[in-house]
C-alpha cells in the first residue's frame, strides 16, 4: 500500500500534528505493508491558482505554472491512500496547503453533469478515474472539536463527496509539545495507532476509536486555564493595551474622515 503524507504544516518536522499521522502509520503498519512517501508543504514552490481555467481549455488536465504541484499531484495520482496532516488555523488549513488544494482544479472536468447531485452543489467530475483514498489528520489549539472542523468537513465534503474520506481531528493539539501533558497525550496516540491499524484492516475506523480520538485531553475549562498562561501575558495588562489600541485607531478614523 503506497501512502503519501502530505505535511501542511509551516512547522515542518516539528508539526504536532505530524505526530499524530506517525502514530496512525505505526497502527497501518501493524496490519500491512505499507510504502510512505512524506511531502513537506513549507519546503516547495507552490503558488497560488490565477483563476485562468487554462487548465479547463487551452491545456486540458494540466496547469500552467510550472512549480512543484505538478510533481506533488503525479505523486498523489500514484498513491493508494493521501493523509492530508496539518494544523487547524483560524478554522481553516494552512494558507500554503490551502493554495495546493486550490491548485488541484486541474483533476476535475469543467462541465457539471456526471457530477451525482450537480443540481444542488454545482459540482464538477473528476476528470481522471482514480482510485486513492483520503484521510484528513488535524490538531488544533481549541477545545471544541466537533464545531472546529465544521469549515473543514464541508470543503471536503464539496471535493471528495459527502463524508467520503476518513478524519482524525484532535481539539487541545498544543499539548502534544508540553511536557505537563505528557502522559495523556502519549495515551492519545496509542488510540491513533490504534486507528491506524483498524483502517489497515478495514479502510475504516470505529465509531468507539473516533470518540476516544476526538475527545478532550482535559476539561475545557482546564485547558483554557493552561492555554492563556501558556501565553505568559498578564491578562490586565493586556486589556490595558488593547483599550491603548482601540483609541489609537479612534483616532486614526477621525484622520481619515479628515483626510476624505
Amino acid at each position: 500500500m503506497k501512502v503519501l503524507i502530505i505535511n501542511g504544516s509551516p512547522r515542518g518536522e516539528r508539526s504536532n500534528t505530524l505526530q499524530m499521522t506517525k502514530a496512525f502509520i505505526d497502527g497501518m503498519k501493524k496490519a500491512a505493508e505499507v510504502e510512505t512517501e512524506t511531502v513537506t508543504i513549507k519546503d516547495l514552490n507552490i503558488e497560488s491558482c490565477r483563476g485562468c481555467f487554462s487548465c479547463w481549455s487551452r491545456t486540458p488536465g494540466r496547469c500552467v505554472i510550472n512549480d512543484d504541484v505538478r510533481e506533488i499531484t503525479l505523486r498523489i495520482f500514484a498513491s493508494d491512500v493521501v493523509i492530508y496532516s496539518f494544523p487547524l488555523f483560524y478554522y481553516s488549513v494552512p494558507s500554503k496547503l490551502k493554495a495546493l488544494i486550490e491548485r488541484q482544479l486541474p483533476t476535475v472536468a469543467p462541465f457539471m453533469k456526471g457530477q451525482k447531485n450537480y443540481l444542488v452543489n454545482g459540482g464538477h467530475p473528476p476528470r481522471f478515474d482514480l482510485k486513492y483514498k483520503t484521510v484528513l489528520i488535524s490538531s488544533c489549539g481549541f477545545y471544541p472539536t466537533e464545531k472546529s472542523y465544521d469549515a473543514i468537513r464541508a470543503q471536503f465534503d464539496m471535493i471528495c463527496g459527502d463524508g467520503n474520506y476518513t478524519e482524525l481531528f484532535l481539539g487541545e493539539g498544543e499539548l502534544l509539545a508540553k511536557q505537563i501533558a505528557r502522559r495523556r497525550c502519549s495515551a492519545r496516540l496509542q488510540v491513533i495507532e490504534q486507528a491506524g491499524e483498524e483502517y489497515a484492516k478495514t479502510g475504516v475506523i470505529s465509531a468507539e476509536t473516533q470518540a476516544l480520538i476526538s475527545s478532550n485531553l482535559y476539561p475545557p475549562d482546564m485547558y483554557a486555564a493552561m492555554a492563556d498562561e501558556g501565553w505568559g501575558v498578564d491578562i490586565e495588562a493586556f486589556r490595558e493595551a488593547d483599550k491603548a489600541t482601540v483609541r489609537e485607531v479612534l483616532k486614526l478614523g477621525k484622520k481619515i474622515d479628515t483626510i476624505y
